[in-house]
């Protein structure tokens, strides 16, 4: 996996905004509590949605309910935020793990026969618009020793979506998929190759709590739709097989039908997915915020001279 963009991101506020963060009033009704910068990294899993495998019934287009459980793939996250805001911040993120999908997990016949699987790295880098639907605010008892007052919240609920490019590339046991065009991509009546790259959707939410004014641990939720049906190297019909093992050779004809030919369902020409619908992945993370740049608040003294 190329690592190099996530550094990218992550050095970037400190080239372009490198001055030192400046608190803003209305933050929360304390002045403290709003920075400009924050930088998140989280650990969590990405799953698949789209034609192979999933639950023993019809597919559920977009729906977490067709997703399966044991193909749940460790992911790894890192953004920058900048608070534009009280209530709206951008977030550059960087995100790197794996999705995949298998024919044999389902017991529903017509996808279970087919006998279809893939895996595929995901390099995803995405621009996303937070809203905060509120936002930690300790109050002034936090953050000032023997002020009274409201103590606040530590609780933050955000929501978010942008727009994000997605690097993919389906293989099965190791080799790449889709070089061996295994719907017949190029040849008489096909589609063209597929590209291995695509713009995706985000939309999702987040959830946090604030453990210091440094720090913030919350649980990232976000779908992802994508803009192409190839994630899993399937889509359209089946080509004929014969005409793909001599345009493109003998594991390309096996690839592209991996039954025993015992039913009619993979003839040329029968569905070998659903090109209506556009597949789609969804994280689940658990992300810790660091804000930096912090500066001590102290309560000013000050000292009057007595008048007579």
């Amino acid at each position: 996996m190329n690592y190099k963009y996530l550094y990218i991101i992550l050095l970037f506020p400190a080239i372009v905004f490198g001055h030192k963060n400046k608190p803003k009033t209305g933050f929360g009704k304390t002045n403290s509590n709003f920075y400009k910068h924050e930088f998140d990294v989280g650990i969590g899993v990405l799953n698949y949605l789209g034609e192979l495998g999933g639950s023993d019934g019809a597919p559920k287009n977009f729906s977490v309910g067709d997703a399966e459980i044991s193909q749940f793939k460790f992911a790894f996250t890192g953004a920058w935020r900048y608070n534009l805001a009280p209530k709206f911040s951008i977030r550059t993120s960087y995100t790197v793990g794996q999705v995949s999908g298998s024919d044999e997990l389902t017991n529903e016949v017509t996808r279970n026969y087919r006998n279809l699987a893939f895996r595929t790295n995901i390099n995803e880098l995405m621009v996303l618009g937070e809203f905060f639907i509120t936002r930690a605010d300790y109050g002034h008892s936090f953050h000032r020793t023997g002020v009274t007052g409201r103590t606040g919240t530590s609780l933050s609920l955000s929501l978010h979506t942008g727009i994000g490019f997605l690097k993919f590339n389906p293989t099965y046991n190791g080799v790449d998929l889709q070089p061996l065009n295994t719907e017949g991509q190029g040849l008489d009546g096909a589609e063209s190759p597929y590209k291995l790259n695509t713009l995706i959707l985000p939309i999702g939410f987040n959830i946090g709590y604030e453990i210091t004014k440094w720090m913030r641990i919350g649980l990232d939720v976000t779908q992802r739709f994508t803009r192409t049906d190839y994630l899993d190297d399937v889509s359209g019909n089946y080509y004929d097989k014969e005409l793909i093992r001599t345009a493109y050779g003998d594991l390309a004809a096996e690839m592209s039908d991996r039954t025993d030919g015992s039913r009619p369902w993979t003839e040329p020409g029968a569905p070998r997915g659903n090109p209506d619908n556009k597949d789609s992945y969804f994280s689940l993370m658990v992300v810790a915020t660091y804000t930096p740049f912090i500066r001590s608040y102290k309560a000013t003294k000050r000292r009057y001279k007595a008048k007579f």
